[in-house]
């Protein structure tokens, strides 16, 4: 190859100067960010052995179990089969409440043997030591700082304030520095009353071994623990939980290479024209086109070579600067590091060669046109580019009728309205240059407008490459956060759970005074919140035989529909008046429901759970802690079925009764908690919760706050479009300098014959306002086609942001005027001499 190829690509091409910095950054930028974005999750996300470790310690494998007593039995079977193995007991639970001064807080609380050289690893100590008899425990230096505490300091379990245990040491979670942590001596959590299996306020506990071994006593071990249905979690297996990503962190680079593309494409189509006009020179004196093809191609490849390596370098050194803030926002270790030098080699090749291709595509000629012709006349549209709309408008009519066939198949039909979404934006897209040649036409009444839209109608290929870039770009960004809040608006309409969305419910698990609890939730919200009580009928004996009354098992109606749910036993609620009723189902009764309870019959909510008019009463036997559930069954007539009712009413209770019917059957009335159904929730309201209900025993392990799915933020709006808009107003930057250069010998002319210095700049703004209008409103027309697509098998309303979405279409109108303005060539009259000439 003719060595003088490689010159005129680098000087053609990539240009010099301002020029070239250009380009170069360009092809830098997204090659840098991928890099970046790959480092810093390589070094955020935990290795496998940070992992296993955090799981783990220094063991070979975890097992456990909500009964102490099998993993008891479960030790003396491993030590008499699997001779050798050394197994450490380790208690936990994730939700154990203390006492921190003047307020319950949960704590991850874990009991071991802490000298056990199996449980290095799992916390590091900061300060003291780790506790080892009875009454001494460790906390985590997140939960002493927030709280005030130190060592020598008491931090007592919620229940038991007497005798505190004393904190001997500080330490911390390595793969979570902010937790929680409370570590106490073996044998704690069990010597404390009312905890475990019995408790009122604790979650279930886990008992669990941690075993090491050789490989014979492990499998040996992974035998028993099959054979009594439990599982053993092993280091291997945790390192294999882990996701895609986070086992090759290299994968975030491939989209940086995707963008490379993208903007190489870019920014090369909207060079052509200078870069054809000086190549048509070179044509004249006798080089073969074939060579300014290559020259082109080897253009690209030499910017690739210098901007490509830089940019993977200068991302490589930011994400090393960045590690030792990492731990401050993850709040955990970081990874050890890797400078993914095999995925960096190979993201430079694929950048080198993808940039090519970009070149290559868009350095293509007109068959049969001259060079020289090719710089002076605006390329034609041909009969075979033509054809792409109808083609286009045909695979998109397909995918239209595949998706309406197959509507039944939410995700075939999805996927094929969304590809004829796809399709028919890229038939209008083939089209943007004649909608300029309307636009120009249309523009007549306007001088500035005409010169400027007349200027693109003539050499539509640069203004289309730049709304093409930015159209697709706001289309992406439309598209995912109008299907995203979408489908959690749904989410939310649709959602089903104990409680209706932003019900707070305080569960009287401690016994305390519903009167006094009513009162307490009544200062934490605006007057006039409707606060009801929930209660059920409980049997008698029962009730003297539970710890507190709201942990009596309550009656329940019987599934009556076969089916295999015989023993769904949803329980009965007792209701005596509207303001209850509306509460529990989220909207008022009829005359007919309430009617029926007042004559003192059964309120069926669900059809299964009634045959007739006859349903079958479920009156428990024994406590919820029994191993063996037991209850007595007694069929009554008279029921009615209501009205229709939702999800979340049918999900919590089968059925509603009158205090004096209940009482009629032999039930006594309890009331198990106290209802808030405020409008909406304030983003304090766990705070004021806590302060309300401390005083009356009421621990925020026993509130219940529904606030269901979350909806999209407008902020995640605001900041996803706002990138999307400097992706458009940077391709907009490009095309517009490049544009109002190329302009300056016409406008020189027009100043010339007469026309203002601001007549000249609205040229200018014309163009940019038109590049970024058409770029945002199509974009914006397409992101709501492709949310719209998603959603449409699934009949999920679109919802998006509008007001984000207009701000920022006005914003990137705005924006485009202000830099058309910017962007005018300044001293035109100066330069009449010069231009001319």
């Amino acid at each position: 190859m003719k060595t003088y190829v490689h010159l005129v690509g680098r000087r053609t091409v990539v240009g010099r100067g301002g020029r070239r910095v250009g380009l170069l950054v360009l092809l830098a930028l997204p090659v840098l960010l991928a890099t970046l974005a790959a480092g810093l999750f390589a070094s955020a996300a935990p290795s496998a052995e940070q992992r296993a470790t955090s799981t783990l310690g220094h063991a070979d494998g975890f097992v456990s179990h909500a009964n102490p007593e099998v993993i008891a039995e479960l030790a003396r079977e491993l030590r008499q089969r699997a001779p050798g193995i050394t197994e450490l007991a380790i208690d936990d639970n994730n939700e154990f409440p203390v006492w921190a001064k003047d307020r319950t807080i949960s704590v991850r609380y874990v009991d071991t043997d802490w000298s056990s050289p199996l449980a290095e690893g799992r916390y590091r100590l900061l300060e003291g030591r780790f506790p080892a008899e009875l009454g001494e425990i460790a906390v985590s230096r997140a939960l002493a700082d927030d709280h005030g505490l130190s060592l020598g300091d008491g931090l007592p379990y919620r229940w038991e304030r007497d005798a505190p245990p004393r904190i001997v040491g500080l330490i911390e979670n390595p793969q979570a520095h902010a937790a929680y942590d409370y570590l106490a001596a073996p044998g704690q959590l069990r010597a404390w009353p009312r905890t475990g299996t019995d408790t009122t306020n604790v979650l279930p506990s886990t008992y669990g071994l941690l075993l090491s071994g050789g490989s014979a006593q492990m499998e040996t071990a992974q035998s028993i623990i099959s054979e009594k249905g439990m599982q053993l979690e092993t280091r291997a297996g945790v390192a294999a939980s882990r996701t895609m990503v986070e086992r090759e962190p290299a994968l975030l680079l491939a989209p940086g290479i995707v963008v490379l593309g993208v903007i190489a494409a870019g920014a090369f189509a909207l060079r052509m024209r200078r870069t054809r006009a000086e190549f048509a020179i070179l044509s004249g004196l006798g080089v073969p086109d074939r060579d300014l093809r290559t020259a082109a191609v080897s253009g690209a490849v030499s910017a690739s070579m210098v901007a490509v390596p830089a940019g993977w370098a200068a991302g490589s050194l930011l994400a090393l600067a960045a590690r030792p803030l990492l731990p401050h926002l993850t709040e955990k270790d970081t990874a050890p590091y890797d400078p993914l030098l095999t995925a960096g080699a190979l993201t430079i090749l694929l950048s080198v060669a993808v940039s090519a291709l970009a070149a290559a595509l868009t350095s293509r000629y007109p068959a049969g046109l001259p060079a020289r012709e090719r710089a002076r006349t605006a390329p034609r549209t041909s009969g075979r580019a033509r054809l792409w709309a109808p083609v286009l408008c045909g695979v998109a009519a397909v995918g239209i009728a595949i998706a309406v066939t197959l509507q039944d198949d939410e995700t075939i039909s999805a996927v094929a309205a969304v590809t004829a979404i796809v399709f028919l934006a890229a038939a209008v897209l083939t089209r943007i240059g004649d909608g300029l040649g309307v636009l120009a036409r249309l523009a007549d009444r306007t001088l500035s407008a005409r010169i400027a839209l007349r200027a693109f109608a003539r050499d539509p290929r640069r203004p289309v490459s730049a709304i093409v870039i930015g159209s697709v770009a706001l289309a992406l960004t439309t598209g995912i956060l109008g299907t995203l809040s979408s489908v959690t608006a749904q989410s939310r309409a649709t959602y089903i759970g104990s409680r209706h969305l932003d019900q707070v419910e305080a569960l009287l698990y401690a016994g305390s005074d519903p009167a006094a609890v009513e009162k307490s939730l009544a200062t934490v919200f605006p007057q006039g919140t409707p606060i009801v009580r929930g209660s059920y009928p409980v049997d008698e004996a029962m009730l003297k035989a539970s710890t507190t009354p709201a942990l009596t098992p309550p009656w329940s109606v019987a599934w009556q529909a076969g089916g295999g749910f015989d023993g769904r036993t949803p329980m009965m609620e007792v209701v005596d008046d509207g303001k209850t009723f509306r509460a529990l189902t989220g909207r008022t009764w009829t005359a007919r429901e309430r009617t029926a309870l007042q004559d003192g019959r059964i309120l069926v909510l669900v059809p299964e759970y009634i045959k007739g008019d006859r349903v079958t009463l479920s009156m428990p036997t024994s406590l919820p802690t029994s191993e063996e559930q037991t209850d007595t069954r007694r069929e009554v007539s008279g029921a009615v079925l209501s009205d229709p009712v939702d999800a979340t009413t049918g999900t919590r209770a089968s059925a509603y009764i009158t205090t004096k019917a209940a009482r009629a059957l032999g039930a006594t009335i309890v009331d198990y908690s106290v209802i808030a159904s405020p409008d909406g929730l304030a983003s304090d309201v766990e705070e004021r919760l806590v302060k309300a209900l401390e005083p009356v025993d009421v621990v925020m392990s026993d509130v219940r706050i529904e606030t269901g799915p979350e909806t999209t933020p407008p902020s995640l709006w605001y900041l996803m479009l706002g990138l999307a808009l400097a992706a458009v107003l940077t391709v907009l930057g490009i095309t517009i300098t490049s544009s109002a250069s190329e302009l300056r010998p016409d406008l020189v002319r027009l100043h010339r014959i007469g026309l203002s210095p601001g007549t000249l700049r609205r040229i200018v703004v014309w163009q940019s306002v038109t590049i970024a209008g058409l770029a945002a409103l199509l974009g914006i027309a397409a992101g709501w086609g492709l949310t719209a697509a998603r959603n449409w098998p699934g009949d999920i309303p679109v919802v998006m942001d509008w007001t984000a979405v207009s701000t920022v279409l006005a914003l990137t109108v705005v924006l485009g005027a202000a830099y058309g303005a910017l962007a005018t060539p300044r001293n035109i009259g100066n330069s009449l001499n010069r231009t001319e000439t």
